[in-house]
């Protein structure tokens, strides 16, 4: 019964921690290229042809050729692959 509970907790623990690694993203820069508003989504494509989507309507103080620093996890968007911006820190 001692070990059920300690497999239990260890397995526990273990998930906690996974999940704390996978929020986990170092901040990466970029210069941007373009960048596209609609009513739903801002769209900042890069330099390097990445494509960032920040899902917000705020305009933001952003043209190009300014460099970013931004946070995000890569994701499918329309059949595409994109990053999905969690944090967005103008450098320049």
């Amino acid at each position: 019964m001692k070990k059920e509970k300690l497999f239990f907790i260890l397995s526990l623990l273990s998930i906690i921690f996974l999940i704390f690694l996978t929020q986990i993203t170092p901040m990466t820069t970029g210069k941007v290229s373009s960048i596209k508003y609609s009513q739903t989504k801002i769209t900042i494509g890069l330099e390097n042809q990445q494509t960032l989507i920040l899902f917000d309507t705020k305009p933001l103080n952003l043209k190009r050729g300014d460099t970013i620093s931004f946070k995000g996890r890569k994701e499918i968007y329309q059949d595409k692959e994109n990053i999905i911006i969690n944090k967005l820190i103008k450098i320049n």
